[in-house]
Formats: C-alpha cells, structure tokens, sequence
C-alpha cells in the first residue's frame, strides 16, 4: 500500500471555501463602517473562525497534499485575507 494520497484524498480549492466565506464579507464590511465595540467583538470572533477552519485546511495539505494550482491560489487568497483582517481590527 502506498503512503501517497490519491486524487481523490487531495485538499481543493473548497477547502478553503469556508473560512473565506467568512473572513470575506468582514474585509468589505471593514471598508464601509466604523470600528464600533460591537463591531469588533464579531469580527474578532468571526477572524478566530475563520483562522480555526484555515487551521484544518492546512491538517488536509498534511496528510493528503494540495491538489493543484486552484488550490494554492484560493488559500493564498485566504491568507491574504486573514492577514489584512488582523492587520485592520490591531490598529
């Protein structure tokens, strides 16, 4: 038996679909509102979310590798995001 994962097993592009559902919308909310409590309370929250769920994204790309170029372009993206989040809600 092969310790190689099949096509089938491979981390894709959706894998990271989720946490960018999240962390999107609080990037394009950012531009357009002030930094309210309320405000920050969620979008901490939301960006812990979204971090724990890109956490188990890269656990996937561990143990069964990144299947192709989508992939590495939607996580790239993703951690875009996350960085520009946390750069936001820390000044």
């Amino acid at each position: 038996m092969s310790d190689e994962a099949t096509g089938d097993e491979r981390v894709t592009e959706g894998t990271w679909a989720l946490p960018l559902l999240i962390i999107i919308p609080l990037v394009a909310i950012r531009y357009f509102s002030s930094m309210s409590t309320p405000w920050l309370v969620i979008a901490w929250a939301l960006w812990g979310l979204a971090a724990l769920l890109a956490v188990v994204g890269w656990v996937g790309v561990v143990r069964h590798g990144v299947g192709d170029t989508k992939s590495w372009f939607t996580c790239a993206l993703l951690h875009v995001a996350l960085a520009s989040q946390v750069v936001a809600l820390l000044r």
